[in-house]
């Protein structure tokens, strides 16, 4: 069977029964019902002019949700032209991970053979919150659709100015779906850095790459007041969370340590990774990491474990333990990947991790799930750039840590998705 097919039917058989038969006893099913699909049926009724509704500019100035409205202006496209059952509008909102999946392969297949860029495919199709997302109308999903679409046009070896518009158009999108995504912004500047010295037509699209998603940002500010709806502002926007990033850290070493182990580490490289191993450290140390719902420290299985381990100091011993793994393991595919003769698209992806981080920092709430979806999407980029084409051994380790870590993902996800959906209405 071709790894097409086959990365096609596994999603069918992983979202379909749910969205089909499932229940709603998820946090992300909650989040549908009491937040997005509410928005959806207002946007609905206000563009219908229905009886009792609100015009559609006072609705968008605030509305119960945390994230930009263009998930639900698209949804509510279907909901206007009768297609507003909800079985058919989770069907419709999952395609935004069917293309997900696909965009990431075929992105990793150009490095990389596509058994193996499946491989590399397969920890993020069995991620409980990528299912999550793809079953229940939420955004995350969505939004991390066009942050791949941006970043494969990034990575892409010849730039063309229809090529960084094109960029900047699917960037802008991701900003129009969840505002956070405007770290894309980073990324895209770095890009056009490289290539200063190209004539004033690149120029051009490059700065209109650039500005395209902060434009969408800006718009979004002056329509709220603020950078998100005024109801959501105490819960989301009551000040930074610095324990975010030694919980990426921690995160990047649960992920990418398998990968790491596969590639393995030269001689030369232990300097790199050292660095690397004493920056995440500090993201541990400085912060208070210890689990507080108050504090927004919660949410997620890294942070269950890290509820019932000990702390030292309000700091996490978990993930003291774990950041100094993700940093050294993060440069250790930065190094390889600039080896591998990717030293441009080495640096937009750590470059891309450092924006990812800090725009979450942001958020009051350290949430695993505003983490997690994005690294498994990023680390398959670093990791098939510090890839040797002709080193089939390699290839084969990489494709045995795959299988671990989506083995441990899937059974997350029985945990997580299938248990409180299936198995318990089916009881």
């Amino acid at each position: 069977m071709r790894p097409l097919i086959l990365l096609v039917l596994a999603f069918v058989c992983l979202v379909a029964p749910v969205i089909l038969f499932g229940t709603d006893k998820t946090s992300e099913g909650e989040d549908q019902n009491n937040h997005h699909l509410v928005v959806v049926r207002q946007v609905t009724a206000s563009l219908c002019g229905s009886e009792g509704s609100v015009p559609i500019g006072t609705l968008l100035c605030d509305y119960p949700s945390a994230t930009s409205p263009g998930y639900h202006l698209f949804l509510s496209l279907f909901d206007l032209m009768g297609a507003g059952n909800i079985t058919m509008l989770r069907a419709i909102s999952s395609l935004f991970g069917l293309g997900l999946l696909l965009s990431l392969w075929r992105i990793l297949c150009r490095r990389t053979d596509q058994w193996t860029a499946l491989a590399l495919t397969a920890p993020l199709l069995c991620s409980p919150y990528f299912l999550s997302g793809s079953i229940w109308l939420t955004t995350d999903v969505a939004t991390l659709f066009f942050v791949v679409l941006t970043l494969g046009s990034l990575l892409l070896t010849t730039q063309t100015t229809a090529t960084r518009l094109r960029c900047g158009c699917f960037a802008a999108i991701a900003v129009l779906i969840r505002q956070p995504a405007i770290w894309l912004a980073g990324p895209i500047f770095l890009s056009g850095c490289f290539a200063r010295r190209q004539g004033s037509r690149a120029r051009l699209g490059w700065s209109g790459a650039v500005i395209l998603p902060i434009l969408v940002l800006v718009a979004l500010v002056l329509l709220w007041g603020g950078l998100m709806p005024p109801a959501y502002r105490s819960l989301h926007h009551a000040g930074a969370n610095f324990a975010l990033p030694a919980l990426a850290f921690s995160l990047l070493a649960l992920f990418g340590l398998p990968w790491g182990i596969a590639l393995g580490i030269r001689v030369k490289e232990w300097r790199w990774v050292m660095v690397g191993a004493a920056i995440a450290l500090l993201t541990a140390v400085v912060p208070p990491t210890s689990y507080s719902r108050d504090a927004g420290r919660w949410g997620g299985p890294l942070w269950s474990v890290v509820q019932v381990m000990p702390t030292l100091m309000d700091r996490s011993v978990v993930l003291l333990l774990l950041a100094p793994i993700g940093g050294a393991v993060v440069m250790l595919f930065v190094r390889r990947a600039s080896e591998a003769g990717g030293v441009h698209g080495a640096a937009i992806l750590g470059f891309s991790l450092v924006c990812l981080v800090s725009a979450l920092t942001v958020n009051t709430q350290c949430w695993e799930r505003y983490v997690d979806l994005p690294l498994l999407a990023l680390l398959p980029l670093l990791v098939v750039m510090g890839l040797r084409g002709g080193d089939l051994k390699q290839r084969r380790r990489l494709r045995a840590a795959c299988v671990l870590l989506a083995f441990i993902q899937i059974c997350l996800s029985v945990l997580m998705v299938y248990r409180p959906t299936l198995m318990v209405s089916a009881i």
